[in-house]
């Protein structure tokens, strides 16, 4: 009987894991694990926050955690835990320069990239040249979309045939349609205890930074209330994870929508375990991003929900959003006058918005689950055994 692979997971330190306050990285590697425990033996290295354990074991999935001052400090760390543990694979989650300390000490250990966004393959966080010999001394780069697999490959030369796309998911058993008699009434409640009834909810879930396009929804905000008086905005994010913290940017925001302050509402950081019942309020997501998002994880919880999502046309989304069937794309020279169009359009036809969102939950089902996504990467875990 083939033993189970031994993969070790590097976090990026920068959040603890698992923990609802968290970013969208933590999110995937906690997924993808928990599908995949009972054929894989996981190692999860991580930040160690305040009443965690140092080492927990969770299932089949053993948690090592260290408090993180810098980087090269809780590599140092990973480092000498790791040495002792013999992995057959070793992932790096979305930092590159952690791969030449990594592949100093473990040579012949094969070492992946699991790469989320366009972040941190750009400047300032690593420079062009350093780069390229980080991604060198990779053995597979994990991608999660064919934008991100091209964008790495014009900008590194990277070769072609180490770079993997597997596409993110959802949970369904989470993600719920909210066409369904059983979300009826939850959602009623839930937009009760808002006190919106009677009123259009569109929203945007993310962070608040310029990249994402939130003053481009806000500066779209007077025509779509014009056309469709009871609309209103909610804004559910932060400018950082898990943190209320107000940036210059957040303030403008607020200083944009302070001429009508009754169409929207900021609601700040929701955990990731409780923004589902947010999505099937809405009649509408928006991510109006104004920089490539190399997937948009958003977007699939959105669609499962069965809400349509208005996006622009850039980084990995239109790989995920399918135009004018479960929802639409638009341009990123003209968001504002082209967002209003398509708000005010579905917002006019609830028929639309219905078949628009029933056409996502099924697009999600064949293409966006986590188990989909999971079962990818064992099939590249096993492989991997199988040749040793």
């Amino acid at each position: 009987m083939r033993s189970k692979p031994k993969v070790a997971f590097i976090t990026p330190g920068s959040f603890p894991i698992p923990c609802s306050r968290s970013s969208s990285v933590e999110t995937v590697v906690e997924m993808q694990t928990n599908i995949l425990q009972n054929d894989v033996d996981f190692m999860i290295f991580g930040k160690k926050a305040k009443g965690m354990a140092s080492t927990e074991k969770q299932g089949n999935i053993s948690f090592i955690r260290f408090p993180y001052q810098n980087w090269t400090r809780y590599l140092t760390k990973v480092i000498t835990k790791l040495s002792k543990l013999n992995p057959d694979i070793i992932q790096i989650e979305n930092r590159p320069k952690y791969i030449p300390i990594i592949r100093k000490k473990f040579q012949k250990v094969p070492i992946w990239l699991s790469l989320h966004s366009t972040m941190f393959i750009s400047s300032p966080h690593i420079e062009k040249e350093k780069l390229i010999s980080c991604l060198h001394q990779a053995d597979k780069i994990i991608v999660n979309s064919h934008f991100l697999k091209n964008y790495l490959i014009v900008q590194t030369s990277c070769e072609a045939n180490k770079v993997i796309v597997n596409y993110l998911g959802v949970d369904i058993r989470q993600f719920q349609s909210k066409w369904s008699i059983d979300q009826k009434s939850k959602i009623e409640n839930f937009i009760k205890q808002l006190n919106l009834e009677g009123r259009k909810i569109i929203l945007f879930v993310g962070r608040l930074r310029k990249i994402k396009g939130i003053h481009k929804i806000l500066q779209a905000m007077p025509s779509i209330i014009q056309a469709v008086p009871d609309t209103i905005l909610i804004i559910a994010g932060s400018a950082f994870y898990g943190s209320d913290r107000r940036t210059s940017y957040v303030d403008k925001l607020y200083g944009l929508a302070k001429d009508f302050p009754e169409h929207v509402k900021f609601m700040s950081f929701i955990p990731h375990a409780e923004i589902h019942v947010w999505f099937e309020a809405a009649e509408i997501v928006l991510v109006p991003s104004i920089g490539p998002e190399a997937f948009g994880l958003v977007n699939v919880e959105a669609m499962a929900c069965g809400v349509p999502v208005i996006a622009t046309n850039i980084g990995g989304m239109p790989e995920v959003i399918e135009h004018g069937r479960t929802g639409y794309l638009i341009n990123t020279q003209n968001i504002e006058v082209e967002l209003s169009n398509c708000v005010i359009q579905l917002l006019n036809n609830p028929k639309r918005i219905k078949r628009l969102g029933l056409n996502s939950i099924d697009r999600v089902k064949e293409n966006f689950t986590w188990e989909n996504s999971a079962n990818r990467i064992l099939q590249l875990y096993n492989q991997i055994v199988s040749e040793k």
